[in-house]
């Protein structure tokens, strides 16, 4: 049994249609896909057109990330209260990826479980989540100091999360836990898109981590084409460094910008943090800003 573990695609479908055909050529018999499909990067059309006719060919199971989670809240809010605003960094990309995603669409995401225990004849059953089986939001990176409770908590010896990006697998409490990586904006491999083949041998779950080259420079030959520098100036430039390889992520980016402007005005709210610390938050951790193309 060949079962393919895909996570964290972010509208990167140049990355996502390379590892399928991998996985496919591996022999797998059906599709796991952990959530956040669209966002960040440009054409979220062509991820989701793409994964619906995967969906007509091939076994495929889908949940909710926190992206998901992001365009539902969204399409519920009152916008005289929230409001995503085009060309900035806050929350640019955000109303990018929503105003290209259709209500049926967001029907789709709503259907999607946060969690699920998949069952298999003669093997073990096991979990799989976004961020945790109780949240798309919390991260299950070995790291955290809530770690050893929330391993304790878990249903199955073998729990497959996504959400931090990162390829990887420990044992805590006698869990298992395994990140398959991104498809789409991977971190500590240089750029490549990952996934993982799971194999179902002598009544145990064993993973197989997948690192592919792809076509970096079309994903950002498409980004300039939909001039996400306009949409959102610093994000484009953080994510632009992530398809490169980078290791610096956009919560690092985000993060940093509040710290920089709680500190110089006092406060800082989230969705309103002034440009020119988003600027200060890219010089800090060194992104290279690349020229935007222009009109």
């Amino acid at each position: 049994m060949k079962i393919a573990v895909m996570a964290d695609i972010h509208s990167n479908h140049i990355a996502l249609e390379k590892c399928v055909r991998q996985a496919q050529r591996l022999g797998a018999d059906e599709f796991l896909f952990l959530g956040d499909y669209v966002g960040d990067l440009a054409y979220p059309q062509k991820t989701l057109k793409y994964l619906e006719k995967l969906r007509s060919e091939v076994p495929c199971t889908f949940i909710r990330g926190n992206k998901e989670d992001y365009w539902i809240d969204y399409r519920q809010a009152d916008h005289d209260e929230w409001e995503w605003k085009p060309g900035t960094s806050n929350t640019g990309m955000l109303r990018y990826g929503f105003d290209r995603i259709t209500d049926s669409q967001i029907d789709e995401f709503e259907k999607m479980p946060i969690s699920m225990v998949i069952e298999r004849e003669g093997m073990p059953p096991f979990t799989i989540c976004h961020g945790s089986p109780f949240s798309a939001t919390e991260s299950m990176r070995e790291g955290n100091d809530y770690i050893e409770e929330l391993t304790e908590k878990l249903e199955n010896e073998l729990t497959i999360c996504a959400h931090f990006h990162i390829q990887m697998q420990y044992v805590r409490n006698g869990k298992r836990v395994i990140n398959p990586g991104s498809v789409g904006l991977s971190f500590r491999c240089g750029g490549k898109a990952q996934f993982m083949m799971l194999h179902g041998n002598d009544e145990r779950w064993e993973p197989e981590f997948i690192s592919l080259p792809y076509e970096v420079e079309e994903v950002i030959r498409e980004m300039d084409e939909e001039k996400l520098w306009k949409h959102a100036p610093a994000w484009y430039q953080v994510t632009r460094s992530i398809i490169l390889g980078g290791d610096v992520s956009q919560g690092k980016i985000l993060k940093k910008a509040f710290e920089l402007c709680e500190k110089a005005e006092g406060f800082a709210q989230w969705g309103k943090i002034p440009e020119k610390y988003w600027d200060m938050a890219l010089d800090s951790y060194s992104i290279q800003r690349a020229e935007p193309v222009m009109d």
